[in-house]
């Protein structure tokens, strides 16, 4: 009986925390909180329960904002007091944050093609309820993230996010906004950087994961690469000097082509390397010492190997790959391009209708905070008037916003060109 009233006790506790912070109800808040401390110290066989507790209170996605928010600006300061069950409250918001964003990319929320990722100030948030308080919850937790770090925790936040990532981000379908949580942290502490990035390339070059977990590692490594503001052209060079040396390794490992074998890793990767030359092409050809750099990378070998990447490549990445390697005489690709426009068969190796992510945060109050650590695509007058001659796009911040078809699950950020 005395466990069942403690039990009760704990549950009613813990369901108090949804309650509205009003003036008259801080001293309630501080109460509980008190008491799940308490119990937390000095009955810790009850701590299971009330991480079990804590995860089946959380708000429903159905109910309103207040709740949601005072739901976790309390377990939060549970977090506070119980520093052994922090990072179980960091990874049960980042679940639950995740359940309402899925919700919302398979909803008719999406801005209009014209407006994806446009930083301005007008950009406007949906009128859809679920969209405004994923955006006051995601910014929220963001200010807190950036509010509670310091050089003595910021280690723990650091291991605590990628969890979070690795349990529910990753395996999710497409979040577009979530995923800007790592996005920011590893902005705003820059110097971790290369953790997140060693993370992403552990996950892709892992053959113990599923295709699609592979495929979503190296689409977030170059999407944090061209995106983030933190990566200059030093690690730029060395990530596509990485998945270049990848890709030569595998390349002479799978001489033959064999129908049996699933080669999507390998198109992945190509892919998201042309992405990456695409993206941030200028940073290449800015410096003297380009040539030797591009002797490493060998994207010749790559582009007229036995594989056939740019068979399996998504079309605008091809054709603004094409138009840039064209333009700068490094590698020719319209005689591979027209070989297989007369192929009949289609491609075999295509997975799902993924996209880039870091492409388009949607909501208004959390992209304020992502921009400035958001890099635009950059073209000076020169590299401008050379692309108008190959006609392509001069409005490099258009090329975000394409929504087209995919391959090899992956969409990328680029408009549909004119040829």
């Amino acid at each position: 009986a005395v466990v069942s009233t403690q039990s009760t006790g704990i549950d009613r506790a813990i369901r108090n925390l949804t309650l509205v912070d009003k003036d008259e109800q801080i001293i309630i808040h501080e109460t509980n909180l008190e008491l799940l401390k308490f119990v937390s110290e000095n009955m810790p066989t009850y701590m299971k329960f009330i991480q079990q507790k804590v995860l089946s209170n959380f708000p429903h996605k159905s109910r309103p904002l207040l709740d949601h928010q005072a739901y976790i600006s309390n377990i939060l300061r549970l977090g506070e007091l119980t520093p052994s069950y922090f990072n179980e409250i960091i990874m049960a918001i980042i679940e639950k944050l995740i359940k309402i964003d899925v919700d919302i990319s398979r909803s008719p929320f999406t801005l209009d093609k014209d407006e994806l990722f446009s930083f301005e100030e007008n950009l406007r948030s949906s009128d859809d309820e679920m969209a405004e308080k994923l955006d006051v919850i995601l910014s929220h937790f963001l200010q807190y993230v950036r509010d509670n770090t310091s050089e003595e925790n910021v280690a723990q936040w650091c291991k605590v996010l990628l969890l979070g990532f690795d349990a529910h981000i990753l395996k999710a379908h497409a979040p577009p906004n979530v995923p800007f949580i790592l996005f920011y942290f590893f902005n705003l502490h820059s110097s971790l950087k290369t953790v997140l990035l060693d993370y992403f390339w552990s996950v892709f070059a892992d053959k113990n994961q599923p295709a699609i977990i592979r495929q979503s590692g190296i689409m977030y490594l170059a999407s944090f690469t061209n995106r983030s503001m933190s990566v200059g052209k030093a690690d730029f060079k060395k990530i596509m000097l990485t998945a270049a040396t990848w890709c030569h390794t595998y390349i002479s490992n799978n001489d033959e082509i064999s129908v049996k074998c699933n080669h999507t890793a390998f198109y992945a990767v190509c892919q998201s390397l042309f992405y990456m030359f695409c993206y941030r092409h200028k940073d290449i050809f800015s410096s003297s010492e380009y040539k030797m750099f591009l002797d490493q990378i060998d994207l010749h070998l790559i582009v007229h190997c036995k594989l056939n990447p740019l068979k399996h490549c998504n079309q605008h990445i091809l054709k603004m790959f094409n138009k840039l390697t064209s333009m700068y005489e490094i590698v020719t690709c319209s005689a591979v391009i027209e070989r297989n426009s007369r192929m009949l068969l289609p491609s075999t190796q295509l997975i799902g209708n993924e996209e880039y992510p870091f492409k388009n945060c949607l909501l208004k109050l959390t992209s304020k905070l992502i921009r400035p650590y958001f890099k635009d695509m950059e073209c000076s007058n020169e590299y401008q008037s050379e692309l108008r001659q190959y006609k392509v796009s001069e409005n490099f911040e258009d090329w975000d916003n394409v929504i087209g078809e995919t391959s090899i699950a992956m969409s990328p950020d680029f408009q549909a060109m004119s040829l």
